[in-house]
Parts: structure tokens; sequence; C-alpha cells
């Protein structure tokens, strides 16, 4: 695949550092709703490798500097 994109659950984990590493897909990873002010252990280990890491709330870019706010997706 040329694209790999996970809304946070954790089976992405491998998927997204073999298709990054292996493959060169590029990555898309987009951080759950739920959590505002804490990062996901899901999101800690593919931020790596991660291309583009979205989060739907601003404040969510305390727990991930660089991150690009998209807005809630429902």
């Amino acid at each position: 695949p040329t694209h790999l994109l996970s809304t946070g659950a954790a089976v992405a984990v491998p998927f997204f550092w073999m298709g990054r590493l292996l493959l060169r897909s590029t990555t898309i990873y987009l951080e759950v709703f739920d959590r505002i002010d804490t990062a996901t252990l899901t999101g800690r280990l593919v931020r790596p490798v991660t291309r583009h890491f979205l989060v739907q709330w601003p404040e969510q870019l305390a727990a991930y500097p660089g991150a690009e706010v998209i807005g809630p997706v429902l």
C-alpha cells in the first residue's frame, strides 16, 4: 500500500512501523477524539514513523507538539 491510515487502534503499531520502514508507505495517524490532555500509547509508539500526525483538539498539541489540528471527526 502507498498510504496507511489509523484512527488510534493499537493494532496499527506494527503495520505503521513495517509500512514506513519496509514499504516506504505514507503513514497518517489521527489521534482519538476522547484523549484531550494526555498522549495515548498508540500515538507515542507510531509518532516516530508517522508522516502526518493529526489531532482533533488544539489542547492535544500540548501532548503532541507539531501535530496538525484538523478539528473533530465524528
